[in-house]
């Protein structure tokens, strides 16, 4: 199946129409996007909500990230990441998502380089997400955790190794491969398509789709260093999943939907 995702600064209201005539079959929410993070504003969102779903698109929800770390080391903060992101998982039950996904945790590169603290944020990262996957299995609704980029923090699930960890410890959940955040550990895409063959052998709800030249700018998927057609050739099971466009603006999410659809997946 093929999803868009609405990012958070999108004027969600105003594109509405676009989104439903477009030959797509299912949302991904960003529920950072202020319109659901104040009273005045909700009634509204779940309206539009409504009429998505409505017209027959499915709905996935990506959970806040922006002001939250599911893997603080402090435990107040990783309290009340836990307790808001479960409260959003209650909210978005009544549209039956698809999935919803969460960003993993992050820490300082400096701490990360001490092993005890390093430790520590792994451990409250898998405390959280026991708590996510309690909660979302209490709806029915299948949980993912997604990869993060290379950044001034270190992501507590960034590369292949990462994947693997998580993966013993947590049979039962899901990933959802960010591509682009992943482009962003590799000099060599033939390094990075090998590894997607590893990483989609693991529990996979979906693949975000950007491409970029090695930081995370959400381009479309023409221009930046990820060869999406050699890719999707090697790795030919990436066309029987969720395939989610993640780009910045409306106009290069119709842009890469176009590549995708005629380039890649062969759709006229």
């Amino acid at each position: 199946m093929i999803g868009i995702s609405i990012r958070a600064n999108w004027d969600f209201e105003k594109i509405l129409n676009s989104i439903i005539d477009l030959n797509i079959d299912f949302c991904e929410i960003q529920l950072d996007n202020p319109i659901f993070k104040f009273k005045e504003h909700q009634i509204k969102a779940i309206k539009l909500l409504d009429k998505l779903y409505s017209n027959g698109l499915q709905l996935s929800f990506h959970l806040s990230f922006i002001d939250l770390n599911i893997a603080s080391l402090d435990n107040k903060l990783r309290y009340y990441s836990s307790r808001l992101l479960r409260k959003e998982i209650k909210f978005v039950k009544k549209w039956k998502p698809l999935y919803i996904v969460v960003h993993t945790g992050k820490i300082s590169d400096t701490f990360y380089k001490i092993p005890s603290i390093k430790k520590k944020a792994h451990k409250q990262q898998i405390k959280t997400i026991s708590e996510l996957l309690e909660a979302s299995s209490s709806y029915s609704i299948p949980f993912a955790i997604e990869n993060r980029q290379k950044s001034l923090t270190t992501g507590l699930i960034e590369k292949l190794s990462d994947f693997h960890y998580y993966n013993q410890i947590f049979p039962s959940l899901y990933f959802l491969l960010d591509i682009g955040h992943l482009n962003t550990f590799y000099l060599d895409s033939n390094a990075l398509i090998e590894d997607i063959k590893t990483i989609c052998d693991f529990p996979m709800i979906g693949i975000h789709l950007s491409n970029n030249f090695g930081k995370d700018t959400h381009g479309n998927l023409e221009e930046g260093t990820i060869l999406f057609i050699k890719l999707f050739s090697k790795v030919q099971n990436l066309k029987k999943r969720n395939l989610i466009i993640e780009n910045k603006s409306l106009t290069d999410t119709l842009q890469s939907l176009d590549f995708l659809n005629k380039k890649i997946l062969g759709k006229t």
